[in-house]
């Protein structure tokens, strides 16, 4: 399976709650130009799932208008997410892909600490060596959503 990762763009300092944070006009520049210096690599992207705090829908637009796929909204993207409900989702994504005869090539949108970390765990990775800045997008590569079995492919920070 190969999945991308995205991390939000940077987003307002202060809101009423944290999942109310909107983009600022810099993360929504950086998230475009991450993504445009990706295109050729996510030519397979087949969909994209996102957290449903504001900041990550709002990235995940952006995604949507360059990719030209509608977004899903992501319950397991939040921040605060248990990396087993989130690997329990991109499972059900891969296993659901075999059913079917296309296989998933996500994009996730989500927020740090849970990308970082995630990456770190799946690829093998000293934990807290990818804190992943805001607009940074991770490509991996992983027959099992299992720790240490990814591959990383890149990570791109604007």
């Amino acid at each position: 399976m190969h999945l991308f990762i995205l991390r939000h763009g940077e987003a307002q300092n202060f809101a009423p709650n944290d999942a109310q944070r909107q983009l600022t006009q810099r993360g929504e520049q950086e998230v475009e130009q991450t993504l445009l210096a990706s295109l050729n690599d996510m030519e397979g992207v087949n969909c994209i799932y996102a957290s449903p705090y504001i900041r990550a829908q709002q990235t995940a637009q952006i995604a949507s208008r360059i990719l030209r796929l509608p977004v899903t909204r992501c319950d397991q993207l939040v921040p605060d997410t248990h990396r087993a409900d989130m690997v329990s989702f991109i499972e059900s994504l891969r296993t659901g892909s075999m059913a079917g005869s296309a296989s998933v090539t996500p994009l996730l949108v989500s927020h740090q600490p849970l990308v970082g970390g995630f990456v770190d765990w799946l690829c093998g990775l000293e934990y807290g060596r990818h804190v992943m800045g805001t607009s940074a997008l991770a490509s991996i590569e992983a027959d099992l959503i299992v720790g240490d079995c990814g591959t990383l492919r890149f990570i791109r920070q604007p």
